[in-house]
């Protein structure tokens, strides 16, 4: 097998079986359910990643990233401002 990918993160070497591993998971994406079985690879935009093995049990050992809060308070600062609005334009004092 060639060297023909770097880490993604290091930009050091890929392993062979990182390769491998790389090369397996991109020929599979059209099967979703076979990809989701094998898939082992870090994923961006639901692509897989190239990553030597150090860098992939770095990435594996960290805790997922938390959803920002800020989701949560702008969902209910729309809703807020759909029901203002529904109410004074809808609902609003009648002449």
């Amino acid at each position: 097998m060639t060297n023909f990918r770097r880490c993604a993160c290091c930009s050091g070497p890929l392993e062979p079986a990182q390769q491998l591993r790389f090369l397996v998971e991109t020929e599979s994406l059209d099967s979703p359910s076979f990809l989701a079985r094998i898939r082992r690879l870090p994923t961006r935009r639901g692509r897989p990643v190239p990553v030597c093995s150090g860098c992939q049990a770095e990435i594996e050992s960290a805790p997922p990233p938390k959803a920002p809060a800020r989701a949560g308070v702008l969902a209910a600062v729309g809703i807020l401002s759909a029901g203002w609005l529904i109410q004074t334009l809808l609902l609003g004092p009648r002449a």
